[in-house]
């Protein structure tokens, strides 16, 4: 497993996740976390997650990395895992509200999981068939200056 880095979102990028109270969400291109999206096309598989608008409810959270703070939501994340004797490697990050910036979430991980989640075959049956953020409809904009149509 690589190491722990702490990493940052802002909590706009996950406003759609949590206005679904922890049902889970795929999350597919622009709805893809920031800090996720350098993982290369080949490798990644797809990324769900989950989470919830109302902080005080949320479970205190605590690691090495982040010391205390609230739990708003997780991500997993599923690759591609060719050198291993299963199809996908799963990695777990914590999403924590960051106590000293309301505007900024904390990810936390990959968190340690038993192998029997890490190492898969398939992505969970739960998964299948769940709502997709982040997948945009190709618009047609006419260039009238230019006179062409070009998709944006």
């Amino acid at each position: 497993m690589q190491p722990m880095k702490l990493k940052q979102m802002a909590l706009q990028e996950f406003d759609e996740v949590r206005k679904r109270n922890w049902a889970p969400v795929q999350l597919v291109e622009d709805a893809i976390p920031k800090w996720a999206r350098g993982i290369p096309e080949d490798v990644l598989h797809e990324v769900y997650a989950s989470g919830v608008q109302n902080i005080p409810s949320a479970p205190e959270y605590s690691s090495t990395l982040i010391p205390s703070g609230r739990m708003i939501g997780g991500i997993d994340i599923y690759r591609h895992a060719p050198d291993d004797p299963v199809k996908f490697n799963k990695d777990w990050y914590a999403v924590v509200e960051d106590p000293e910036d309301p505007t900024t979430l904390l990810v936390d991980g990959p968190i340690e999981i038993p192998a029997s989640e890490h190492w898969v075959n398939e992505v969970p049956k739960p998964m299948h068939g769940v709502e997709i953020l982040g997948r945009q409809e190709q618009r047609l904009r006419i260039e009238w200056r230019s006179g062409s149509a070009n998709s944006e």
